[in-house]
């Protein structure tokens, strides 16, 4: 009986030292009352299903067995798609391994034994062990939280799960190797240790490759500023040799239409013409899109510029926008990688093709977006963002995930089509001030 109860025990320490693990990779789904009575619950249901196992199953089996737990557990308890939940569960369950590993070799030398003993009738030692391996999970934890910002691609982490399946199965083949006598004590606790080097190395790839991800992304924002900062200063001095050429032009009509005012009789026919013909002269004005909202006509302006220039014909249809409340960083986020991406879109067509039409409407307090542009084929999938077609691939495609997350944070949805070469896209947003 003492058995049964003893692996609900050792059960819950190992699916406690995994959500140690987890905390430090994935984002949790629930709240933590929530958060735990499923751990609970899962806890409870695995302890049972190892009590009703066949003690003689094969070391695959054991394997395959170990990892699909921590995977659904994984699954169950945090955010993330299959592949990164299989993963993670792998290299717990190498870690947990490794020192398991470890500690059992290490009394194996110091007793002198010449086969494998079963420690786990041995309770202190079984409980000592589980206490390393939750203490080392929640240093792992609290390193992670105080030098990673954000969890990275899943496939930043192929290699150190294949390093973590490499050392599971050398942990299994000198073990049988010892019961079998082929391999003396000593020289199983040096491949042990070997081993948990190993694993040691692959933990610490995957924070080397989450740090070379991140400084990638850092990279790549800072040349997306620079290169909108250049375009804002193009916009600015198209803007300021603009004014100065106005101001020029508007003091000398003033001293024609003052001159026109003196002469006797006065001609309205000919001041008439002259403002209409004046006006004429004006319908290339540097403001292509008039919403009554600074903020919004400059950055509006600023892409139509950029795209006037690249030989893209863009259209706005627009309404009064002052009224706008929406936060003008969620705002610049949503529509500047838009634009970014139809322009983008655009400039690998042929000039005559190169279109985008662009609203931006407020009505019954919901600000409507769309954007659609001439494009070449995209695949989309349904709830599916398209996939950056630049290269290399691992710089790029975080423009429309941006949007996305600023779209999560209104909880606004967005519809996304490709058909006849033109692609879409179209949100609303609910007027208001999110911080």
């Amino acid at each position: 009986m003492i058995e049964y109860l003893l692996t609900y025990l050792w059960a819950g320490m190992e699916c406690f030292a995994a959500i140690l693990l987890f905390d430090g990779f994935s984002e949790r789904k629930h709240r933590p009352s929530i958060h735990w009575l499923i751990a609970g619950g899962f806890t409870v249901l695995e302890a049972t299903g190892l009590n009703c196992l066949d003690p003689g199953l094969t070391s695959f089996s054991k394997i395959v067995y170990g990892c699909t737990i921590f995977f659904l557990l994984h699954r169950l308890l945090y955010q993330s798609n299959l592949l990164f939940s299989l993963y993670i569960a792998i290299i717990y369950y190498a870690t947990m391994g490794c020192v398991d590993n470890l500690c059992a070799t290490f009394v194996f030398f110091l007793s002198g034994a010449s086969t494998a003993i079963d420690l786990s009738d041995n309770i202190q030692v079984s409980i000592i062990i589980h206490i390393i391996e939750i203490s080392l999970f929640y240093l792992h934890n609290r390193i992670r939280k105080s030098k990673v910002t954000g969890t990275t691609s899943w496939k930043w982490y192929t290699v150190p799960t294949l390093l973590s399946l490499i050392s599971v199965f050398l942990i299994f083949f000198f073990g049988n190797s010892f019961q079998k006598c082929q391999i003396a004590v000593l020289p199983l606790f040096v491949c042990a240790c070997f081993i948990t080097f190993l694993q040691t190395a692959a933990m610490f790839l995957v924070g080397w490759m989450e740090q070379n991800a991140h400084f990638r992304e850092e990279t790549l924002s800072l040349q997306t500023k620079a290169r909108a900062q250049q375009e804002n200063i193009e916009a600015l001095s198209a803007a300021y040799a603009q004014q100065r050429k106005l101001t020029h032009d508007f003091q000398a009509h003033l001293d024609t239409l003052s001159g026109m005012l003196t002469q006797e009789p006065l001609d309205t026919g000919a001041l008439q013409k002259y403002v209409q013909d004046l006006r004429a002269a004006q319908t290339s004005r540097l403001l292509l899109v008039n919403t009554h909202h600074a903020a919004l006509d400059a950055l509006l302006n600023q892409k139509a510029l950029v795209a006037k220039n690249r030989k893209i014909d863009i259209q706005f249809s627009v309404n009064d926008l002052s009224a706008v409340k929406i936060n003008m960083v969620d705002l610049t986020i949503l529509i500047s990688n838009t634009l970014d991406n139809a322009i983008e879109a655009c400039e690998k067509l042929s000039e005559e093709d190169r279109r985008i039409f662009v609203q931006v409407l407020l009505e019954d307090d919901v600000l409507f977006y769309s954007v659609r542009n001439r494009s070449l084929p995209v695949d989309v999938q349904p709830g599916q963002l398209p996939v950056t077609t630049k290269i290399p691939s691992s710089l790029h495609g975080y423009g429309l995930l941006n949007v996305q997350t600023t779209l999560q944070k209104y909880s606004s949805l967005y519809a996304i089509n490709y058909a006849n070469g033109w692609f879409g896209f179209a949100t609303d947003l609910p007027n208001t001030l999110i911080s």
